[in-house]
């Protein structure tokens, strides 16, 4: 299947996506899952198997909700750091 358009960006864009998550660049990922999102948007147009869509989408969604979770840990760790910055400012 020689893909086009949209097909191929959707394609490309995931796996660069995968890349950017297993090399833990989380930031660069955010953007890309954006994209990827946007490019979901109106499937009806896409010519992919329906089983391949509805596979990324099911892992753009758990992306997304792994994202939020880091988040969270993220901003516990701040919080932690601050507070040995305070602890320790003696």
């Amino acid at each position: 299947m020689a893909l086009q358009g949209k097909d191929k960006q959707i394609i490309e864009l995931s796996i660069e996506l995968a890349k950017k998550l297993k090399d833990q660049e989380f930031k660069q990922a955010w953007t890309m899952a954006g994209e990827l999102s946007s490019l979901l948007k109106n499937d009806e147009e896409l010519q992919l198997p329906y089983q391949v869509i509805e596979c990324i989408k099911k892992d753009l969604s758990s992306y997304y909700e792994m994202n939020k979770q880091l988040n969270k840990v993220t901003t516990r760790a701040f919080a932690i750091g601050s507070s040995f910055e305070r602890s320790a400012s003696i």
